[in-house]
């Protein structure tokens, strides 16, 4: 019975149809418990339908407890459920019924943070990806094009480094402090600049050019390393899957 109620929940079975339905039913719940966000007045009807879908979000979130020492395999049962309590997934069921818990719900507003908790709710989107199994191949492919992905993360951070290094010391009156010359290049980089702050010596403008240039370059740089990955992973999953939808 655990490993069977384990395959609906982790849909681990990709012909089942309740793993299916089951799916469906919870990405339903999901959006409709975000609807309370949409409104600063809570009427009785919103009030029931978080109240409804926090419900079953507990009993799933038990339920993951109860059968994490099947999903961990090689660890104890106890060592199991304690390690699923940290896992993105057990974080993310965490935060998703943490605001709408009545008691911790008054301790938060005598702090005066309730909006900024309530507004922890967002998280349960993120339960909508566990239900997902393409979610799994662009996890699986971050993790295969792992090392291609690195070099270009640290290849952008050595750029922004140096160049608002140089502009901040070149132009120290555009640039008063590191990090407005860090907004510059970050925003340079990503040509999502908003034009607030520009380089006015002729050494800023040209390095500006430069860095609208790279930044192209970076940002497609690992959009093509995640498609490829994407693609042949998902060829993989066709080959061990002959039914396989993504």
């Amino acid at each position: 019975m655990k490993l069977s109620i384990l395959r609906i929940i982790d849909v681990e079975d990709h012909t089942s149809q309740v793993s299916k339905i089951y799916n469906i039913m919870n990405i339903i719940v999901i959006l409709l418990s975000t609807l309370p966000l949409l409104f600063k007045n809570q009427p009785t009807w919103l009030i029931l339908i978080d109240r409804i879908a926090v419900s079953l979000f507990i009993i799933e979130y038990g339920l993951h407890l109860w059968t994490a020492d099947l999903k961990f395999s090689e660890k104890s049962k106890l060592t199991a459920r304690l390690y699923y309590l940290i896992t993105p997934a057990g974080l993310i069921d965490l935060f998703s019924i943490l605001p709408s818990l009545t008691i911790l719900n008054h301790g938060f507003r005598l702090f005066r943070i309730y909006r900024l908790v309530r507004s922890f709710r967002i998280f349960r989107i993120f339960k909508i990806f566990r239900h997902s199994r393409s979610t799994d191949l662009l996890i699986n492919t971050v993790k295969r094009q792992k090392k291609p992905l690195s070099f270009v993360f640290w290849l952008t951070i050595i750029y922004i480094f140096i160049s608002s290094t140089i502009v901040f010391n070149a132009e120290p009156e555009t640039f008063p402090s590191y990090i407005d010359a860090l907004h510059w290049a970050i925003g340079g980089l990503t040509t999502a600049t908003y034009g607030d702050v520009f380089p006015k010596t002729i050494v800023g403008q040209v390095l500006s050019m430069l860095s609208y240039l790279v930044g192209v370059v970076i940002i497609a740089l690992p959009s093509s390393i995640i498609t490829a990955g994407y693609i042949e992973e998902l060829e993989r999953h066709k080959k061990q899957h002959k039914n396989y939808r993504p």
